[in-house]
């Protein structure tokens, strides 16, 4: 008992990483140009070695056929998302848009985490934990790539807050979910991550990679690869 406890207090903990990359955010008043494509390259690379260097690779070993549908699926939901709001906007309003797309994408994201977490727990509580100490290493600078585009946008901090809130709690309903279904249909895991890894991609593509190439060609590379090695070091050390 003692030892589900502090496995769900880990899930829950890694979960609230998530507020603070968001928080972090909240500090700076106004966004240069080149503030504006940093944050924008870095959410595109966080979440572009999330993809390929956890989350699709961990599907792959555990069902190809399975991972590789479920990827299909996320490019095709966010494509047809992406068709329905099409539309001629102001800047501000694409930003807005944006935002709500990555918190999607991230909610997707942090489901099967939070699976993962129960997953590692069924091998060993020490690995559960281990699990949920690397995500919540992820989810500061994922936090920071939800709340950068709605705060460029215009959205008050305090409704950023409460949004970035609410996909914290992902993370932990995903552990409680993944203890009930790793008995009942152990390969759905590798189906959600395959769904989450191609949401993920579509959005960098068309969205994050686009949109901070608009702002500062320069700092959108700069950002991008520190994404990367921030991500990098979570994940292999």
């Amino acid at each position: 008992m003692i030892a589900v406890k502090a496995l769900y207090l880990m899930s829950i903990l890694a979960g609230g990483c998530t507020l603070l990359g968001s928080i972090a955010l909240f500090a700076k008043r106004k966004w240069s140009n080149r503030s504006l494509g940093f944050f924008l390259g870095l959410a595109a690379g966080v979440m572009i070695a999330v993809v390929f260097m956890d989350m699709l690779p961990s599907a792959l070993l555990a069902n190809a056929i399975e991972a590789g549908l479920g990827f299909v699926v996320g490019l095709l939901v966010l494509a047809l998302l992406h068709i329905l709001l099409l539309s001629r906007q102001a800047e501000n309003e694409g930003l807005l848009r944006l935002g709500y797309l990555i918190m999607l994408g991230i909610a997707l994201h942090d489901l099967p985490e939070g699976m993962a977490i129960a997953l590692g727990s069924e091998m060993k509580v020490r690995t559960g934990m281990v699990i949920a100490l690397a995500i919540g290493i992820h989810n500061i600078p994922e936090g920071m790539a939800i709340a950068a585009p709605l705060l460029m946008g215009g959205m008050k901090r305090l409704k950023i807050f409460l949004r970035v809130f609410l996909v914290s709690l992902i993370t932990p309903l995903g552990t409680l979910t993944g203890q009930v279904l790793v008995k009942i249909v152990p390969e759905v895991l590798a189906f959600l991550l395959g769904l989450a890894s191609g949401v993920m991609v579509f959005l960098v593509l068309f969205y994050l990679w686009p949109q901070a190439g608009s702002k500062d060609k320069k700092s959108r590379v700069q950002g991008f690869l520190l994404g990367l090695l921030i991500i990098a070091a979570a994940t292999f050390f």
